[in-house]
């Protein structure tokens, strides 16, 4: 299975902005979704997520408490 295009920088940006800090799914893909894409953005980030999940990336807290994936370094 493809993991999604957008796996890389996902954990990389919540990589940079720290444990605790990051991103969720959906607040990541808001900023990185522009026109028609914005209309599947259910399916982004499904897919986002399971793609962090294949990953093995750690499951935190975001900045504002709910669930963000973190890179294992």
């Amino acid at each position: 299975m493809r993991n999604s295009q957008y796996l890389e920088s996902y954990l990389a940006c919540n990589r940079q902005r720290g444990q605790g800090c990051g991103l969720t799914v959906g607040s990541y893909l808001a900023y990185q979704l522009r026109g028609n894409a914005k209309k599947w953005a259910g399916r982004y980030c499904n897919s986002l997520e399971a793609s962090c999940k294949r990953a093995g990336a750690t499951k935190g807290k975001s900045m504002l408490g709910r669930v963000a994936y973190y890179p294992n370094d």
